[in-house]
């Protein structure tokens, strides 16, 4: 027999985090993909859910350089969610801003390096659970 459960509708806070780059590089590091795991449980979790991963590239001054970089930074974190925690391709939407959105203007080296990221959004939303609780389990 099959136990009666009952469908629940739950609000799901939005949920953001940056994860930062080397200069010229797409490699995720370890420190990254542990800032990611909340957010890619969160979409395990919820079937419902979606992501946002916008990449930013570096200070070069060709900008068809900076959006492939860019891309190239958020098809990895992309990657990361989809093949290690088992996320559908589709609830994985990817943006290449280029350089166009820098966080700082600086010419120091730690300036330059805020520069170099991701940033990851799940936007806040109304989502189906079978629990009536949010607690994150893998």
């Amino acid at each position: 027999m099959v136990p009666n459960a009952q469908i629940l509708l739950t609000e799901l806070p939005e949920l953001r985090t940056t994860v930062y780059f080397d200069m010229e590089s797409y490699d995720l590091t370890p420190e990254g993909q542990l800032l990611l795991d909340p957010i890619a449980v969160r979409l395990r979790q919820h079937p419902d859910s979606y992501v946002i991963v916008v990449g930013h590239g570096d200070d070069f001054t060709n900008e068809d350089d900076n959006v492939g970089l860019s891309y190239e930074r958020a098809f990895t974190v992309a990657i990361y969610i989809s093949s290690v925690f088992g996320v559908e391709e589709e609830r994985i939407q990817i943006v290449s801003a280029g350089s166009t959105e820098p966080l700082t203007a600086g010419t120091r080296p730690v300036d330059k390096q805020r520069n170099r990221r991701v940033e990851v959004l799940s936007p806040k939303s109304i989502v189906r659970t079978l629990s009536p609780t949010n607690d994150a389990k893998f």
